[in-house]
């Protein structure tokens, strides 16, 4: 073979090496390109593992969370307004501000700690004559207090309240001494709690004295300048009320009302001692309270009502009172005369008895006292009517409480909203948080923090106030009656009318006829409101 011939290639190696050089030239010509798909494997390698530990990082994130929920379980509110317990803004006494809410803050506190699934909301009510309006509104929108003070029967009246009969069934857990949550209450209290549909609303949180929802305050200097001791008879009070008419001095009613009308010695004084005779043909259920589902028959049946003789005579009595009232009582400031001094007896709240002797501004000596009840000798018959009548016994005085006199004299004060705690989902919560404010210590400090009440609880303890009260010896009549089983209170439109017509005829703005008159034509149309209110109770029961 020549050497030609060995230099001659064949058509494949050609080939080949025409691939080779031209793959050369496009590796060549690639060279960019496959630095940039490197950096990408890189990066996308660099993502790969980034990912990789935030995953593992959120596995962590999850399990610290999980740790978190677990510890502290999304809560529940439970809305209040308490009344007379709801916290103040301020901590302290001063002149400005005698009573302090501060246990229910400090309540509210432990409560959450032993239940941190639960918190505890407080709501700012307008109390008053404003405090229906604003829950009519919150209960029509859902959105009251889950817990409240509706003052008087306002929520079962109007449908609002949740029945807790069941609750009250069973034991409350804070107080396991009790078999149920219903017996750490005064019997006669829960007793009288009873609504008209048999159904029970209310676990309270305080009590009323008995006879002493509104008591009396005195200046013990102008009593002793005046050689007048404080009264502790029906004939005693009208005496020093005269008194102080006559000397100049004062005698006021009950200041909030005195322009709207004040005539509590009517319904708390008067009347529940002439009514004795009446009362066993007006309890219905034998349960020796009378209520206003019994004062309904009873008033169609003409034993009670304004032009009654026994309501006649007791409206008598009633405007002999007022006519020892100061001078100008329906635009007076009380408070004002009260401080310099100038009043020497006075019709106030006993929850007021708080504030007046915590009052810096007050230098004299002061007195508290339960307003006396006629007995026959006060108040004998005359010119045909009747009159009052003695009681069996009288209650021991020996510093403890008569729990058989402590009835709902305001009714279903202290109520649940069902609406409310519906559409907040909420009702084992708002439950569980009253009956930890009604476990006999917890109740007692929040009570006795101002004294203006009493435990409801039967075995809490009473305050220096009320200890004093305790040793004051009360009439203890066979049968209790409430003002509303008066028939005082018919709803609240009534409760308003009926006591500004007795202040027009005080203040002569008309004759004795036409305030009759006027007074039994409310009644007429009040009770009828009332009848049907029951009526629908029923139905919906």
């Amino acid at each position: 073979m020549s050497r030609l011939d060995k230099k001659r290639l064949t058509r494949r190696q050609i080939m080949r090496l025409g691939l080779v050089g031209g793959g050369a030239a496009v590796l060549a010509a690639c060279q960019p390109k496959v630095v940039e798909v490197e950096k990408v494997v890189k990066e996308t390698v660099e993502v790969e593992k980034l990912v990789r530990e935030t995953v593992e990082v959120e596995k962590e994130v999850t399990k610290v969370v999980e740790k978190v929920v677990e510890a502290e379980p999304l809560q529940k509110e439970v809305h209040n307004y308490l009344g007379m317990h709801q916290p103040t803004d301020w901590t302290t006494r001063t002149a400005e501000h005698p009573t302090v809410c501060n246990a229910p803050r400090i309540l509210a506190s432990k409560f959450e700690q032993l239940n941190p699934d639960i918190k505890i909301v407080w709501e700012e009510g307008p109390g008053g004559e404003d405090l229906l309006t604003w829950l009519s509104a919150g209960a029509a929108a859902n959105t009251a207090p889950d817990i409240t003070w509706a003052s008087h029967n306002w929520g079962p009246q109007n449908g609002w309240a949740l029945a807790i009969d069941d609750y009250l069934d069973q034991p409350n857990p804070y107080a396991p001494a009790y078999k149920s949550w219903r017996e750490s209450f005064f019997p006669a209290y829960m007793e009288s709690l009873v609504q008209p549909d048999g159904h029970e609303y209310c676990a309270p949180l305080n009590a009323i004295w008995p006879n002493l929802e509104v008591g009396l305050a005195y200046n013990k200097e102008v009593l002793d300048e005046m050689g007048l001791e404080a009264p502790g008879t029906w004939s005693e009070e009208m005496a020093v009320a005269k008194a102080l008419k006559e000397s100049g001095g004062g005698f006021a009613p009950w200041y909030p009302e005195a322009a709207s009308g004040n005539f509590w010695p009517l319904a708390l004084q008067i009347l529940p001692s002439m009514m004795q005779p009446i009362l066993p043909e007006m309890d219905l259920n034998d349960d020796k309270f009378i209520g206003i589902e019994e004062c309904l028959p009873a008033f169609k049946k003409g034993l009670v009502g304004p032009t009654t003789p026994i309501y006649k005579r007791a409206w008598e009595e009633m405007f002999l009172m007022a006519s020892y009232w100061i001078d100008g009582f329906n635009t007076t400031d009380h408070d004002l005369l009260w401080r310099e001094g100038n009043l020497g007896l006075r019709y106030v709240g006993s929850w007021d008895f708080a504030r007046m002797a915590n009052d810096p501004n007050i230098t004299f000596a002061r007195g508290f006292l339960p307003p006396p009840l006629p007995n026959a000798s006060d108040m004998p018959p005359a010119d045909g009517k009747p009159g009052a009548v003695d009681p069996p016994q009288m209650t021991a005085g020996d510093g403890t409480v008569p729990a058989e006199l402590v009835k709902a004299v305001q009714g279903a004060e202290t109520v649940a909203m069902e609406g409310s705690m519906k559409a907040r989902g909420n009702v084992a919560e708002t439950m569980n948080w009253w009956q930890f404010l009604t476990e006999p210590e917890n109740n007692s400090f929040l009570t006795n923090e101002n004294q203006q009440r009493i435990s409801s609880c039967k075995d809490a303890a009473l305050g220096p106030i009320w200890n004093e009260i305790s040793r004051f010896k009360l009439p203890l009549y066979d049968y209790g009656v409430a003002w509303w089983g008066q028939g005082l209170y018919w709803d609240n439109e009534n409760f308003n009318t009926w006591r500004k017509i007795a202040v027009s005829y005080v203040l002569g703005e008309m004759d004795l006829d036409t305030f009759y008159d006027r007074q039994q034509q409310e009644w007429e149309e009040a009770s009828a409101r009332y009848e049907q209110i029951l009526k629908e109770q029923q139905e919906k029961s």
